[in-house]
């Protein structure tokens, strides 16, 4: 029977959140899997120089800590829908450089027709999109990454402040 609710956050997000339970958290993680080894910083050999460069990109500014060995493949397609992307608006914006109807082109009978460039651009960043989610390269998945929050100092926390407000000392 499939699993019902929302995907179960993997345990080291949990421990680098801070917000890990052995309790709630460890009764049902016994066979997590947990990937081993750091991802490399050398880009696959068979990547274009700029895609190289995008991957050093990406690895100097990924959430510290998340990349695994495993994780190479989901960044290598992120890698290329990038340099895809790039290209072709780099390609799209030679077209449209001095052109009366931008983001078109004419086609076989002349008539004017969306540019082919604009499938191509539209692909590569719904490619890019979902492999960030799964990398935690975009915004809103980088609060799923977040450590937890440090603790208030004891004089700043709220429920201090209440106790002064009200003349309390604690006890402790």
């Amino acid at each position: 029977m499939p699993r019902s609710g929302p995907k179960p956050i993997p345990t080291r997000l949990h421990q680098l959140r801070g917000s890990f339970n052995a309790t709630r958290h460890g009764r049902d993680r016994a066979g997590e899997p947990e990937a081993e080894g750091e991802l490399g910083a050398a880009a696959p050999e068979w990547m274009s120089p700029g895609q190289q460069e995008s991957w050093a990109y990406a690895l100097a500014h990924a959430p510290q800590g998340i990349l695994r060995a495993i994780d190479r493949g989901v960044l290598a397609i992120w890698v290329e829908a990038e340099d895809r992307h790039r290209t072709a608006v780099q390609q799209q914006a030679r077209l449209d450089a001095g052109s009366s109807l931008p983001l078109m082109t004419r086609g076989k009978d002349g008539q004017p027709i969306a540019s082919p460039y604009l499938r191509i651009i539209r692909q590569a960043a719904e490619t890019m999109l979902r492999a960030a989610g799964e990398l935690g390269f975009s915004p809103a998945s980088r609060p799923r990454l977040a450590p937890g929050r440090a603790e208030e100092p004891a004089s700043e926390s709220p429920w201090t402040r209440l106790k002064l407000i009200h003349g309390r000392q604690d006890a402790s």
